[in-house]
């Protein structure tokens, strides 16, 4: 059962230059936003970038501390120091 469809409708050629208009317009102002943001998200990316890997740094080094005095805990529970009576 094919189907019937009208006849296409002739657009005038001054709506037709504004729809490509409008079409490269948005193209290009999309391509310039997208230069903008991609630059500002460079220039927060590397700050971004160091403050994590400070905060790497200082968790590595509280972890180290907290292990070594989990250490000198257990040992001074499993080996009490030894007291003269």
């Amino acid at each position: 059962m094919p189907r019937d469809f009208k006849a296409p409708v002739n657009v005038s050629p001054l709506i037709r230059f504004g729809r490509w208009s409008f079409l490269l317009l948005g193209v290009t102002y999309g391509a310039t936003r997208h230069s903008y943001l991609q630059k500002k998200e460079d220039k927060t990316k590397e700050t971004r970038h160091q403050k994590i890997a400070e905060r790497e740094a200082k968790l590595a080094a509280e972890k180290k501390k907290y292990a070594e005095d989990e250490i000198k805990n257990l040992e001074i529970m499993f080996n009490p120091p030894k007291t003269v009576t």
